[in-house]
């Protein structure tokens, strides 16, 4: 229970990180107004939305050591998007297609696509972790409250840090390899816990 805790909260900072950096390196793209800044927080909780959902029908539909693979699974692919992401929002969209921005239908577009992998990704982590540390009904409520608090608290942690240490430290592409290593050691201590969860009847099927 302590580590999925921490593994949360670290996953929360990561996720606050992201977008933080990933709002300023588009705002370069789209420019700083409050039709492209609300468009790119609609598109990145949209994408957690969408996660959230189809995790909570995949985590009632398989075993826990599963639930658990995949939410390593879901850290490893936030982690690589975040490690490539400079590249893809500055190099490739602004430096390279800055024209699609000039159209606002075409600018959603492009920010809705290109948010949503690590969002939807992000968004299935919740679901799938509530489920795999409680089967029953009562205890899932104070589980996902647990989740949800440490996660929140790691969130407002990240937004903080982010913009006012990391990037004045270290630079935008840095603290985005800084998010991506986090991700990987969420990965890596959920995979420690799927070693740790025992074998039940379950996971045979």
């Amino acid at each position: 229970m302590p580590l999925v805790l921490f593994l949360f909260f670290i996953s929360g900072f990561s996720a606050l990180l992201y977008q933080v950096a990933w709002q300023r390196i588009l705002a370069v793209f789209t420019g700083v107004d409050i039709y492209s800044v609300t468009i790119i927080v609609a598109a990145f909780m949209g994408g957690i939305g969408f996660g959230s959902l189809l995790s909570g029908y995949l985590a009632d539909r398989t075993t826990r050591r599963r639930r658990l693979l995949l939410f390593a699974l879901s850290e490893l692919v936030i982690g690589a998007f975040a490690a490539i992401s400079k590249w893809l929002y500055y190099d490739f969209l602004y430096m390279k297609h800055f024209l699609l921005a000039m159209d606002p239908a075409t600018m959603t577009l492009v920010l809705f696509l290109s948010l949503l992998i690590p969002t939807f990704f992000m968004g299935m982590t919740l679901p799938l972790l509530s489920r795999a540390l409680s089967d029953s009904v009562d205890g899932a409520a104070r589980m996902i409250g647990a989740l949800y608090g440490i996660n929140t608290l790691g969130s407002a942690v990240g937004a903080f840090i982010t913009g006012w240490v990391l990037f004045r430290l270290m630079g935008f592409e840095n603290s985005l390899y800084v998010g991506a290593a986090l991700n990987f050691l969420c990965a890596a201590g959920a995979l420690y816990a799927v070693k740790l969860t025992s074998y039940s009847s379950e996971d045979v099927q």
